[in-house]
């Protein structure tokens, strides 16, 4: 069962930005729940700043689908463990094997 509720909806596409935020009115979204807008435009034009307003279909999540939810998404968590944000030693070091690679 859904239900219908307004949403303002900002997007960017910047040099300095590049976003689309959502906000609705009179829904405290919980895990599970889903929500669909209805016509929005898919692209912004580069350099333009633009909101938007209209309707979306919010469908509110099982109480099992939540509890599921809120039970297994501590161990998606584990997925970042495996992005490094220090690129220094890695780019040195393969740099080296590829040179390695070029001259053989």
């Amino acid at each position: 069962m859904s239900k219908q509720v307004n949403y303002s909806l900002e997007m960017a596409n910047t040099w300095e930005d590049l976003y689309a935020h959502v906000e609705l009115e009179g829904v405290d979204i919980g895990p599970g729940d889903a929500i669909q807008l209805h016509h929005v435009p898919v692209d912004l034009p580069y350099g333009q700043k633009r909101r938007f307003t209209g309707k979306a279909s919010y469908f509110k999540a099982s109480s099992l689908k939540r509890w599921f939810i809120r039970t297994f998404s501590r161990f998606e968590i584990t997925m970042l463990y495996e992005v490094s944000f220090s690129s220094t030693r890695f780019s040195k070091q393969r740099a080296r094997e590829l040179d390695l690679q070029k001259k053989s």
